[in-house]
């Protein structure tokens, strides 16, 4: 049997755009990547793009980005990835967002799922399907999504009085800066605002409190 070719096409922005629709769980969501516009067609994709928008091991993705075309016998086949993530190793991920239930019910995505293995893998990149499992794990969603909406607490104001309690650029609990600054809950957003554009770091996986440690931006 011949191997199947596969190729690689942009995606149409303007295509993705119009299955959009207000009578479903979808729109557009605002990254601070870029600061880009992607859509999204259901809330499981939102949610991932919030948790690639914080983690610091991502530093792009792209929504919708490409399609992958091959023949399928006399049929071509088409797949579009939810995203493209670019890791900080620089490595390539192709994404899918998809439900529990769906994924148990057709773990070969109706026979296209071993192509787009192949496919990603002959480009030196990896697939991956993310579900709610993985998506929406706590505290790390919440955090992310908590982190993500702080952006709108970085006004030069704020920015100055939270960096005066960090000028030594050591690692230091949020109780401790909270003595320093004051518990304003608009510094706190300010603090992790910082967080979401990468000038500190926290983990992700632990519920956000006082006993927090705050690190200084990674320089490699």
């Amino acid at each position: 049997m011949e191997e199947p070719t596969y190729r690689w096409e942009e995606a149409s922005p303007a295509r993705t755009a119009t299955r959009l629709s207000y009578r479903s769980c979808s729109g557009w969501y605002r990254s601070i990547r870029g600061d880009i516009r992607l859509p999204f067609e259901s809330l499981l994709e939102r949610d991932l793009m919030v948790i690639q928008d914080i983690d610091p091991d991502v530093v792009a993705f792209a929504g919708k980005p490409e399609t992958l075309i091959w023949a399928d016998g006399r049929r071509e086949r088409r797949y579009i990835p939810d995203f493209r993530v670019v890791t900080r190793e620089g490595k390539i991920v192709y994404r899918e967002a998809m439900p529990r239930r769906a994924l148990d019910a057709d773990p070969s995505l109706k026979g296209r799922r071993p192509h787009i293995t192949d496919a990603c893998a002959m480009r030196g990149a990896a697939f991956e399907i993310w579900t709610e499992t993985e998506i929406r794990k706590q505290p790390r969603l919440a955090n992310c999504a908590r982190i993500r909406a702080a952006v709108a607490f970085l006004t030069p104001a704020n920015l100055a009085i939270v960096q005066a309690g960090l000028e030594e650029r050591r690692s230091i609990s949020l109780g401790a800066l909270q003595a320093t600054i004051g518990l304003d809950p608009i510094l706190v957003g300010t603090l992790l605002g910082l967080v979401a554009i990468g000038e500190l770091a926290l983990d992700l996986d632990a519920v956000i409190g006082p006993s927090t440690e705050l690190h200084p931006r990674r320089t490699a």
